[in-house]
């Protein structure tokens, strides 16, 4: 029976074979835009595919130029030297009996700005209905961002095929295939069913990995002790941390300790009925939710929190640190996270104080932020992927004509404005984080009433500094003490408490409340 995975392959190598035997029947030049950050499985891809075609295969590179050899599964060279891009193009417009060539690196010397003139003319008139050819396919094989340096006078004729992030089935798959391999050769005794079972938990720290680079990092990190599978996942486990922070901006926080937010009963209760489809994919699945308030809320607490309620991970998703990466790299990474992203599905995503990432949005950099938040409002509303957002945001008013669309548009399911808490959750907050240190109940309610306006972050300072306070001078928590540090912050409190008197009513305009007033 096959699999999502075979399924995936199967389509690829389909549309591909399809385009083969188009070039042949109508003997016209046809060209492929192969999107892949993994060059062997692309190529491996292709090898397959014309295996049981009567089609010749070339692989063109500014190295060496080669052709695959079906019958000895292998590459043969059949030239070598310093040629351009130009060059690579024009042989395969020469050579006869058609087939399939794989150009590498050579889209960047087809774009509009900055190109090479004779390469697009020379494009434009293989593709043209006018030449006759006896059945050519140019694969350009690309990483995805390639898509922007196509010509505008030729982007039409391009077939595009993207080839995905393995997801975790896959992964799993080619973890056993190489668990298995390196037991044999290094004589490592394991049963099948538990090496299944390590397989597969170890594939869980490859998500997000393209298929060539999971092997590497699945060897490297058995290679110091195969049996120490323990190590192993460590080592994975460090090495996918590293990558994700590195080069993404992400990082995967830990759920397992995370406390269910008090006061937000609205939000909690629309959660529940939503989680079900947080692990659907398609049209129909469950986007996220924007969460609008002031600091302090626990609007990132919550984050964690939904994470451990509908058992999935959350990963932090850095917006604004990709925002402000180098020029040049910022669509690549781009590109790059939101696949990573698709791979580690389902997932919980959070993306905090949104709107950093669209306050600075200007031409100043040639478009590139423009294109950038095109591209994540884009991701928004139509990534078909089972990422459900969680985004928190201060001020919508910093993101302009975007922020007043954020809560009325299709990017979200749902905005809840998260605002400090009332006085039965303040009452409960102080409950439990004095339990076991006052023991009259009807203390923590007195302490409720005089932290009107104080938000979670608050009352949890509070609570820290008095016992921080009484610990100090050896001596037991008491009331005065902690009615002492509520006196002490009380005016920052009531400052950045009417700092954001504008987003309240805005929020109270255009949003769900997170909970019931209670004040």
């Amino acid at each position: 029976m096959k699999n999502q995975t075979d399924d995936v392959c199967f389509l690829l190598k389909d549309r591909i074979k399809s385009m083969i035997l188009a070039s042949c029947s109508a003997k016209s030049v046809r060209a492929c835009l192969l999107s892949t950050r993994d060059r062997d499985h692309a190529l491996g891809l292709l090898k397959e595919t014309v295996n049981g075609m009567d089609v010749s295969l070339y692989h063109f590179t500014i190295a060496a130029r080669r052709r695959y050899h079906k019958s000895g599964l292998r590459w043969d060279t059949i030239g070598q030297g310093p040629n351009d891009a130009y060059t690579l193009l024009d042989e395969a417009r020469r050579m006869r009996g058609g087939g399939v060539v794989v150009l590498e690196d050579c889209a960047v010397f087809l774009r509009d700005d900055g190109g090479d003139q004779r390469m697009r003319m020379l494009l434009a008139q293989m593709l043209s209905s006018e030449t006759e050819s006896e059945g050519l396919v140019l694969v350009f094989v690309e990483p995805p961002e390639a898509a922007e340096r196509l010509p505008s006078i030729l982007s039409d004729q391009f077939v595009r095929i993207e080839i995905p992030y393995p997801r975790l089935e896959e992964l799993q798959a080619i973890t056993r295939h190489e668990m298995a391999l390196l037991f044999h050769r290094t004589e490592t005794k394991m049963k099948v069913d538990d090496l299944k079972k390590q397989a597969d938990r170890l594939a869980s720290e490859l998500v997000g990995l393209t298929r060539s680079a999971a092997r590497d990092a699945l060897w490297d990190a058995l290679a110091a002790d195969p049996a120490d599978i323990g190590g192993t996942y460590r080592r994975l486990a460090s090495r996918k941390a590293e990558q994700l922070t590195r080069d993404l901006a992400m990082n995967i926080l830990d759920t397992a300790n995370a406390e269910e937010p008090l006061g937000l009963d609205n939000l909690l209760e629309y959660l529940r009925v939503s989680r079900d489809k947080m692990r659907s994919g398609g049209p129909d699945r469950a986007k996220g939710i924007l969460l609008i308030g002031p600091p302090g809320t626990g609007k990132t607490m919550l984050a964690r929190a939904i994470g451990k309620l509908v058992k999935l991970p959350v990963v932090e998703f850095r917006i604004s640190s990709l925002m402000n990466s180098l020029l040049g790299e910022t669509e690549r990474r781009f590109a790059q996270a939101f696949q990573t992203l698709a791979a580690m599905s389902p997932n919980v995503v959070f993306i905090d104080e949104i709107e950093k990432a669209f306050g600075d949005s200007s031409e100043r950099d040639g478009g590139t932020m423009m294109r950038c938040t095109g591209a994540l409002l884009s991701w928004l509303s139509d990534n078909p992927h089972p990422n459900y957002i969680v985004a928190t945001s201060n001020s919508l008013r910093r993101m302009g004509e975007i922020g007043l669309t954020m809560t009325r548009s299709e990017r979200f399911d749902a905005a809840f404005f998260v605002d400090v808490p009332g006085i039965r959750a303040r009452q409960r907050m102080l409950e439990a984080w004095l339990k076991g240190r006052i023991k009259n109940p009807l203390d923590a309610e007195e302490l409720a009433s005089l932290t009107e306006k104080f938000s979670g972050a608050d009352i949890r300072s509070v609570v820290k500094q008095a016992i921080a306070s009484a610990s100090h001078v050896n001596q037991p928590l008491t009331m005065d003490r902690i009615v002492k540090q509520i006196e002490r912050k009380r005016p920052r409190v009531l400052a950045i408490y009417d700092e954001f008197r504008e987003l309240r009513h805005w929020g109270q305009v255009y949003c769900d409340p997170a909970s019931n007033a209670d004040f």
